[in-house]
């Protein structure tokens, strides 16, 4: 069965709501009754020739999900409760869930904000469409708490982005898929150049999965065969057949070729066995997928 999916994977709830551009640069930040705004001192928006002078160390990984800026803004409240909101937009909603998903740990208290927020000492993170908002207060414990979440979901529904996952999440089995475990990686997956925009999860066993959609099944047959030759693997990876391959870098994985997808997957715990177990699923979800 060809697999059918849109030419770009995007969210299954599309965004909505009045975009960035719309609203207009100087309306990004909502006001909040009782709290005064002001931008930090210094510069308070960074694009990407400028984005090494805030996070000199994380700057080339934001940029690989197609930052486009960064917005600065602080809250203060009378009792001097203060809140900093920074906003990193980046070019699609799949980028910013890209990084988001990599800054995210599994084990944080996760909040309903956004598409998804969570809360950890001093920081609220949220994904929120295009945007990876971030925020963070000096103040302790549940006033703390308290500020960054009301100034967050102020910004949150300023914003006016709509919820959403992106939709290649959807092929990937739920079944014992450990929970906010999934990612995006926008380039160099396995340290591989050809091998980029890949969704991942985590699942029971210690076995990772992962998808890539090359828009074309001609191109998932070229990307495979470039693979394949970089490993040193002669043989060819065949359509709807579990390919094991000893990767030199990576260590032993499976592949699997199916229509315009290419999947994968590895496990730090299991044998081939359960890594096989995992693929299965997932080649009968591109087969129910239209």
């Amino acid at each position: 069965m060809r697999l059918i999916l849109a030419p770009v994977l995007f969210f299954l709830i599309s965004g909505g709501g009045a975009s960035f551009a719309q609203r207009g640069e100087g309306s990004v930040f909502p006001t909040v009754a009782g709290w005064r705004i002001a931008p930090p001192p210094g510069d308070s928006v960074y694009r990407p020739d400028n984005l090494w002078d805030i996070i000199d160390g994380a700057a080339e990984l934001f940029l690989s999900y197609g930052l486009v800026d960064l917005r600065i803004m602080e809250y203060t409240d009378t009792a001097g409760t203060d809140v900093r909101v920074e906003l990193y937009r980046h070019d699609s909603r799949t980028n910013a869930f890209g990084i988001y998903s990599q800054e995210r740990n599994p084990g944080a208290h996760f909040i309903d904000i956004g598409t998804q927020g969570y809360v950890e000492d001093k920081v609220l993170n949220f994904l929120c469409g295009v945007f990876y908002v971030k925020i963070s207060s000096h103040r302790e414990g549940s006033e703390g708490i308290n500020a960054m979440q009301l100034i967050g979901r102020r910004v949150a529904e300023h914003l006016g982005q709509e919820p959403g996952w992106p939709a290649a999440l959807a092929l990937l089995p739920a079944e014992q898929r450990l929970p906010n475990t999934e990612g995006y990686i926008a380039e160099n997956f396995l340290g591989y150049r050809i091998l980029h925009s890949a969704f991942t999860a985590r699942y029971e066993g210690g076995c990772t999965l992962f998808i890539i959609d090359l828009e074309s099944p001609s191109r998932a047959r070229g990307v495979a065969e470039s693979y394949m030759e970089a490993v040193g693997r002669l043989q060819e990876m065949r359509e709807g057949k579990i390919t094991d391959i000893p990767d030199p870098h990576n260590g032993p994985l499976a592949m699997l070729l199916h229509d315009r997808i290419l999947s994968g997957a590895f496990s730090t715990g299991g044998g081939p066995a359960l890594v096989h177990r995992y693929l299965e699923l997932l080649e009968a979800r591109l087969h129910s997928a239209k």
